[in-house]
């Protein structure tokens, strides 16, 4: 059954790979009118450097407090006007990035995205407030014992690796995180030489590529 479930998962599925080196999965499924847009990043807590954990997580979060062309709060604004969901998680090898909306207005997805990419702010005053926000996430993770023992476990097993870190960061590094570092490091792994996206569901391919290339075609 395993076997028979990962081949319906990948049948019928399309890359594409666009000359600035970003990679699109397309799969078309027809049975609902609905389309899923995620984008993959392939940065988590495994590429942090000792003493700066918990930026890749952190840097999740501020990917939803405004860009150049959407000010703080928007994004979840049109995404619910529109009936669509949205959301992202971190972990030690990926960030992610995902929506899902009706197939009669899915492509609001990929112009977000467009904009996340490369235009992301980072305002001095949300990146302090945030900062309180991802600290009180990562104390909420250490109020059960069995969540305090799967980090023992993971920092006990992984000794020299970088999984050795747990995801949300060690909070002294959270406290010292800026504005500068996290920008630098949004720079560094924030490309489309570094991402994939992935489309699936009531879509025409040849005119999702087309789409995805306009918006992200000519960003280095």
């Amino acid at each position: 059954m395993t076997a028979l479930l990962a081949n319906s998962l990948t049948e019928n599925v399309k890359r594409t790979k666009l000359e600035n080196g970003l990679t699109i999965l397309t799969k078309e499924v027809h049975t609902r009118p609905i389309v899923a847009a995620m984008i993959w990043y392939r940065v988590g807590a495994r590429d942090e450097e000792l003493g700066q954990t918990g930026k890749s997580h952190f840097l999740e979060h501020m990917l939803f407090k405004g860009t150049n062309k959407y000010k703080k709060g928007e994004i979840d604004l049109i995404t619910m006007q529109n009936g669509g969901r949205n959301n992202a998680f971190t972990w030690l090898d990926f960030t992610a990035y995902y929506f899902t909306f009706a197939s009669d207005r899915w492509e609001i997805a990929l112009e977000i995205e467009a904009s996340r990419i490369r235009d992301t702010l980072f305002a001095p005053e949300e990146f302090t407030s945030e900062k309180q926000v991802v600290i009180e996430e990562l104390q909420i993770g250490q109020d059960g014992p069995w969540d305090s023992l799967e980090e023992e476990v993971w920092a006990t097993a992984f000794r020299q690796h970088p999984y050795h870190n747990p995801t949300v960061g060690w909070v002294e590094d959270l406290l010292g995180a800026s504005v500068n570092d996290m920008k630098d490091y949004y720079d560094k792994w924030y490309h489309p030489r570094n991402a994939t996206i992935v489309l699936v569901g009531d879509f025409q391919t040849e005119k999702a590529i087309e789409k995805v290339t306009s918006l992200f075609g000519q960003i280095p």
